[in-house]
């Protein structure tokens, strides 16, 4: 069964039709057929398919009905992660999103050493997409960026904020408070400097570890977002 995500524009009288790369990627990579089911996602809700036309890049299928999203997390998960070397980064955004993680935003720390080119957030934008549809999300997280530390931060107002550090006192787990927003920092391999840690506590920013052992960075956000999304 194959999972997509639509705009309302492409439903119409019972069907949708969907063409472009997303109808060449289902017809020509994914080989569906007329006959076979799936879903496709759009403002929140379900669409049961039944393809009843694939030809060249083209798929159409009839909507057998509807209902809510069901994949989603009750508690929304902000990522302010920052900026690693391509392949690391991308992991995160792919292995995120199939966790759960609502909102990636970049952040170009101190002791990033990596410098994306301006076009890496549309391909990160593409990973979380395909991560979305191969894990049934839904809806496609957003990913912005790469900013300031302190920019990110003026977008997650309201967030409770954990900023994951290694030698903190408080474990991640007991830091949990029954929130349905988080944001946590993660920083990039070197860690967060200690003026960005002073940044991170200025704005309510609680310094949680992950227990005693020391993960990569692509590793630890993963961790993290894995346990705030089962919070009770």
């Amino acid at each position: 069964m194959f999972w997509t995500f639509i705009d309302a524009a492409q439903m119409s009288d019972g069907q949708v039709t969907i063409g472009g790369p997303q109808g060449h990627h289902l017809a020509r990579v994914l080989r569906v057929h007329p006959g076979e089911r799936g879903v496709a996602v759009a403002n929140g809700r379900e669409y049961q398919l039944e393809v009843v036309e694939a030809v060249g890049g083209r798929v159409v299928a009839r909507i057998r009905g509807d209902r809510p999203v069901r994949g989603e997390a009750h508690i929304a998960v902000t990522l302010l992660q920052a900026v690693l070397p391509n392949p690391d980064f991308d992991a995160v955004v792919e292995a995120g999103t199939a966790v759960g993680i609502r909102r990636f935003i970049a952040v170009q720390a101190a002791r990033s050493i990596s410098r994306p080119p301006a076009g890496r957030l549309a391909r990160w934008q593409v990973i979380a997409a395909a991560a979305a549809e191969q894990s049934h999300r839904g809806e496609v997280p957003d990913v912005s960026g790469p900013l300031s530390l302190s920019d990110a931060l003026e977008q997650v107002g309201g967030n409770r904020l954990l900023a994951l550090e290694p030698a903190a006192a408080a474990s991640l787990v007991d830091a949990r408070n029954g929130s349905a927003a988080y944001a946590i920092a993660v920083g990039p391999e070197g860690g967060w400097t200690d003026t960005e840690l002073s940044t991170l506590r200025e704005h309510g920013g609680v310094p949680v570890n992950l227990g005693p052992r020391i993960l990569r960075a692509r590793l630890a956000p993963i961790v993290a977002a894995a346990i705030l999304v089962q919070q009770p």
